[in-house]
């Protein structure tokens, strides 16, 4: 498999990686245990929706790279109808993305996702302002192992930090530091956690 480009700032991005290094890189966190292969991810993806809304995005993001923006958007309205899920074609996702319940996940175009990053169902992430130009806004960045559980709201140019945590119905406005639990309205710090990533008892400092 070809190897991702890692930011300085901890976010893994897909760069250099194909669709199928990005598609069975979902499959291992779903099943680490298993050696990845098509007929591996069909037999998984037929009982699990977050394999179905992995395997759209991944598909975006390789249409958006080659310059196939209206399959892009084709994309993203299939998505919509088999998983409820609304993935706005533009964003970079890296390996590892696990989405255990993809429906109502809403993703901006300007999103940078990092490696093994968890998104519980219902997340939101975007601009503060439908009607602003993203340049004039910005899109939140989700560094390495972190986790946004259900229906968080991450709003503008905010940071998860690297293992971080954003807790359920939790709106996200400024930064979440390193291994920081943030949870509330608005987000604050709460606690601390192992720089693991969920399913895995290997600690990644």
């Amino acid at each position: 498999m070809s190897s991702p480009a890692v930011e300085p700032e901890g976010l893994t991005t897909s760069e250099g990686m194909g669709f199928r290094d990005l598609v069975f890189s979902d499959l291992v966190r779903y099943r680490p245990d298993v050696r990845p292969s098509w007929p591996a991810y069909a037999v998984k993806a037929v009982s699990n929706p977050g394999l179905i809304a992995s395997v759209i995005l991944r598909a975006q993001q390789i249409a958006v790279r080659r310059g196939r923006t209206r399959l892009a958007f084709l994309l993203r309205t299939i998505g919509l109808m088999l998983v409820s899920a609304d993935f706005v074609p533009g964003m970079d996702v890296g390996p590892g993305l696990l989405m255990p319940h993809p429906n109502g996940i809403v993703i901006g175009n300007g999103l940078r996702v990092g490696a093994n990053v968890t998104l519980g169902g219902g997340v939101t992430a975007g601009v503060k302002q439908p009607d602003t130009p993203p340049e004039d806004d910005g899109f939140p960045t989700v560094c390495d192992g972190a986790i946004v559980l259900a229906n968080a709201v991450l709003v503008g140019p905010v940071t998860v930090g690297r293992y971080a945590q954003v807790g359920a119905n939790s709106v996200l406005l400024s930064d979440a530091p390193e291994c920081a639990v943030m949870f509330g309205v608005p987000a604050r710090k709460v606690a601390t956690r192992e720089p693991v990533i969920p399913g895995s008892y290997e600690r990644l400092g």
